[in-house]
């Protein structure tokens, strides 16, 4: 073998040693994809109040509310050629101002309601995504209307159930757990547990769900189950959910839901948009 030839061969191994190092160093420097999604919406609700003393059931109360919240989702180890799969963390929150009218009275002509009044809550999740599987577990915790306060009539000690009040919230804890099977990027399924957006923090419940989603991020999502309505109530919900890309980094979603309620049909609507990083 010539000089030249020498030459050439140590030229084109050094060169595929850098390009092969600076593969590796890319694939191990691949950013951490990071969610970012921040929500509006509104609607109505309603269900009894939590029940006290010897009432056999508390008002049924109506509910206004609109609220905002976010989520963020962070998936650690992911690649930018699967930017979907591995471990993920997830974080959400909401806050939600509810107007409260009485609906029904309670079994002992009780006809007050919580004040008008702002509620928040959250919920933290930890999983793994597989391609065709992903399991997800977390909690929930979130603001309720708490027990009625119940006057003592003074002359014969009776209480007086007609006059209870709910002057105070408590707080409630639920379970937060999603199951998926089929593709990210292909028809799904979901069962979960809690609540599936911000906007759901405030409601949560069971629910199973069939969707769509594209890589390009294209997504549809219909889902059937039962919320929370008020701490002791609960009602048949049906959601169905869309989200569309501008562009590689961002997406418009929006949703809408009918919960068919022990006195009426209540409806509630969102819309989000969603920022993503290091893809």
């Amino acid at each position: 073998m010539n000089t030249h030839d020498t030459r050439r061969w140590t030229l084109s191994l050094l060169t595929a040693g850098i390009f092969a190092a600076f593969t590796s160093r890319s694939e191990a420097n691949d950013p951490t994809p990071v969610d970012v999604e921040a929500s509006a919406w509104g609607g109505t609700t309603s269900g009894h109040l939590p029940a006290r003393g010897g009432c056999a059931f508390a008002p049924t109360v109506g509910t206004t509310l609109g609220g905002a919240g976010g989520r963020v989702r962070v998936r650690p180890g992911a690649s930018r050629a699967e930017p979907d799969r591995g471990w993920q963390m997830s974080a959400q929150g909401a806050v939600e101002y509810q107007s409260n009218t009485t609906l029904a009275e309670g079994s002992d002509r009780q006809t007050a309601v919580p004040d008008n009044q702002p509620m928040a809550g959250g919920a933290v999740e930890v999983g793994y995504d597989w391609r065709y599987f992903g399991a997800h577990g977390g909690v929930l915790v979130r603001q309720t209307y708490g027990a009625p306060s119940i006057p003592i009539n003074d002359m014969g000690g009776d209480v007086r159930l007609d006059q209870a009040t709910y002057p105070s919230t408590a707080v409630s804890a639920f379970p937060q757990v999603t199951l998926r099977g089929g593709p990210t990027d292909g028809f799904h399924g979901e069962l979960g547990i809690g609540a599936y957006t911000p906007a759901m923090v405030m409601r949560p419940g069971l629910h199973a769900g069939l969707g769509y989603s594209t890589r390009a991020g294209y997504d549809v999502m219909g889902r059937c189950g039962v919320q929370s309505t008020t701490r002791d109530t609960g009602a048949l919900r049906c959601d169905v959910s869309g989200a569309v890309p501008l562009n590689e980094q961002v997406s418009l979603g929006v949703g809408g839901a009918v919960v068919d309620s022990e006195t009426r049909v209540d409806f509630d609507a969102r819309a989000s948009v969603i920022v993503r990083f290091g893809r």
